[in-house]
């Protein structure tokens, strides 16, 4: 009875399911159904120990090499056993549009594939390759210019706002050119980010189903496939021909640039530029973390939450010293000129990363603040060989409870960290 009313039952809920606990359909649920497990594991293995450990030990770029290395990894480890089992004779070529670090170039052509990798901006990897690894740094805005007809594949690894032009790009560089797109951020043509239509649907699930039907509206037979890397972004879209013959060719690439310009686009795809108002990234990343803030703008917005916090305490000295109350960011919030909030929003922080990036006056936890009691000498020593730390820089940044508390510095100008001068 048990194996009928219970397990058979949940076996087939199991089997049958296609639906999150929230009820929100599923894209693709099986794992890598278009290669063979067993040899992915196998060659994901040889691969890692190849490349995945020296590179982890080296990696230069500020990036977790963990996971970015042995995602790359296994990326590299998906199109091998794909090119291998679609029985791809000859080595293919390939261009990776948004190359990023360049590692999954770096792999696929010690492999012995030959290809290149564009990005919009150089990384500091790059010049640890090896000179027969090509990479090109390249603002590509897709147009008749940005044609591959050489390249037996495009690979789309994260390319953000390319991510929607991979399949147009693959389909007008030539016939016999295939893609690979591995969707993360969702973006529309024009470079800006995609919105979603269907509540009933996660952000990521229709936009996998968008970016699929521009795929098969530029003639591509597409399979999806979730891949096993450490990201919640890992299905992929991978195209297996085209819906149509060779010797149709031209007359369905412009039946496929009318669908483009009636439904995807407001350029005209027949001109060299393919749409007019495209936004690429810029070259050079913008630091946006509120440091790069006008001083004076800091200093108000701190003055304007200090005194929040610092509501009501005495000037009296013989009275303990106080860090004065705790109080929700929220609170907070609405006491900053709207003016301020935008310029704060525009560095892609907020209130909060302002007061975490002067954590020496303040203490940020569970979306609540208040004073930090500032640090003696001999803890920030405690904590620097802790964290083995050898350049220590102790009482070269003015003390501002020194300068500002209304009760000065709890600590005197010998213990404190910071230096008690007027700064």
């Amino acid at each position: 009875m048990w194996l009928k009313n219970k397990l058979l039952p949940q076996f087939i809920k199991w089997t049958t399911e296609t639906e999150s606990n929230n009820g929100k359909k599923k894209i693709c649920t099986a794992s890598l159904t278009l290669v063979s497990s067993s040899k992915y594991f196998e060659k994901y293995n040889e691969l890692k120990l190849k490349y995945g450990k020296d590179l982890v030990k080296i990696w230069p770029e500020c990036t977790d090499p963990t996971k970015f290395v042995y995602e790359d990894v296994a990326i590299a480890t998906y199109l091998l056993l794909l090119w291998e089992d679609r029985s791809l004779v000859k080595k293919q070529t390939f261009v990776d549009l948004g190359c990023g670090n360049g590692l999954l170039v770096y792999i696929l052509c010690k492999e012995g594939h030959a290809g290149l990798g564009i990005d919009v901006r150089k990384r500091e990897i790059w010049d640890m390759y090896p000179p027969e690894v090509k990479l090109k740094m390249k603002t590509i805005v897709p147009s008749e210019s940005n044609l591959f007809p050489n390249a037996d594949w495009i690979i789309g690894n994260h390319s953000d706002e390319l991510t929607p032009w991979i399949p147009v790009i693959a389909a007008k560089s030539s016939y016999k050119c295939n893609f690979f797109l591995l969707p993360c951020c969702a973006f529309n043509f024009d470079g800006s980010k995609y919105q979603r239509v269907d509540s009933k649907k996660s952000q990521y699930t229709e936009y996998l189903e968008h970016v699929k039907k521009i795929c098969e509206d530029c003639g591509f037979i597409t399979d999806l496939d979730r891949l096993k890397i450490p990201s919640t972004k890992r299905i992929c879209l991978v195209s297996n021909g085209r819906m149509y013959s060779p010797d149709t060719y031209k007359d369905s690439i412009n039946k496929i640039s009318k669908i483009f310009k009636e439904k995807h686009a407001r350029g005209n795809v027949e001109n060299d530029t393919w749409l007019a108002d495209f936004k690429a990234r810029e070259s050079t990343q913008k630091v946006r973390n509120c440091t790069q803030l006008d001083k004076n703008l800091i200093e108000s917005i701190v003055k304007i939450v200090t005194d929040c916090l610092l509501e009501g305490c005495s000037k009296d000295c013989n009275e303990q010293w106080s860090v004065g109350k705790i109080v929700e960011i929220s609170e907070l919030v609405s006491l900053i000129p709207k003016q301020n909030l935008i310029k704060l929003k525009s560095e892609c922080g907020g209130l909060q990363t302002l007061l975490k990036n002067n954590h020496n006056i303040f203490l940020v936890s569970g979306g609540k603040v208040q004073l930090r009691y500032p640090k003696t000498v001999d803890q920030v020593i405690t904590i620097q060989k802790r964290q083995k730390i050898i350049d220590t820089k102790i009482q070269v940044k003015p003390c501002w409870f020194h300068n500002n508390h209304p009760q000065g510095c709890p600590l005197s100008s010998i213990n404190c960290s910071f230096l008690h001068s007027k700064g």
